[in-house]
């Protein structure tokens, strides 16, 4: 038996790994409707031994790695200036508005620390 021959038949140690490419799977029937138990206990028939809580813990920890490589495809739209949208930026990029265009502020709330008089009667 040769080198290459002997490592491809070594089995991965580890569960996290072995488990990797069937979570997918997992993915999918769970959103089929089949339990976590039902799962849990389909895996441990299977050589697995998990416990509820590592396998919950394994599911959390592939599930947020695929959210953050979903973040990072998702690419970010840079704008380009048109002659569509120049109408568009140059309102964005206009000074804030000056003496008569600024709205008015309302009066000032004059208080009174003894109180308003008639109510206190």
């Amino acid at each position: 038996m040769t080198l290459e021959a002997a490592l491809q038949q070594l089995k991965v140690g580890r569960k996290a790994k072995r488990l990797q490419s069937l979570w997918p799977t997992i993915e999918r029937k769970l959103a089929e409707g089949v339990s976590h138990a039902e799962i849990l206990g389909l895996l441990n028939e299977n050589g697995f031994a998990l416990t509820e809580r590592t396998y919950k813990s394994y599911l959390y920890r592939y599930r947020k790695r695929r959210r953050t490589t979903e973040r990072q495809r998702v690419p970010t739209h840079i704008a380009t200036l048109t002659p569509e949208n120049a109408d568009l930026a140059q309102g964005a990029t206009s000074p804030t508005p000056t003496g008569a265009e600024r709205p008015k502020r309302p009066p000032t709330f004059e208080y009174d620390p003894r109180g308003i008089p008639e109510l206190l009667t």
